[in-house]
């Protein structure tokens, strides 16, 4: 569960959201749009985190 605070766990997230908009019917595509939306907001919200 800790890659749910991964800025690249949050783009893959959208990328697949906007896989999903593209097959999903139109009155339900916006949902798609919104969930991507939200999923790149947090990836560029969220810190990367150094490993040494």
């Amino acid at each position: 569960m800790n890659r749910f605070t991964e800025p690249s766990t949050w783009a893959g997230l959208a990328a697949l959201f906007q896989v999903v908009a593209s097959f999903a019917p139109p009155q339900y595509g916006w949902i798609a749009h919104a969930l991507t939306a939200a999923a790149g907001s947090a990836a560029v919200g969220l810190r990367e985190k150094a490993t040494y």
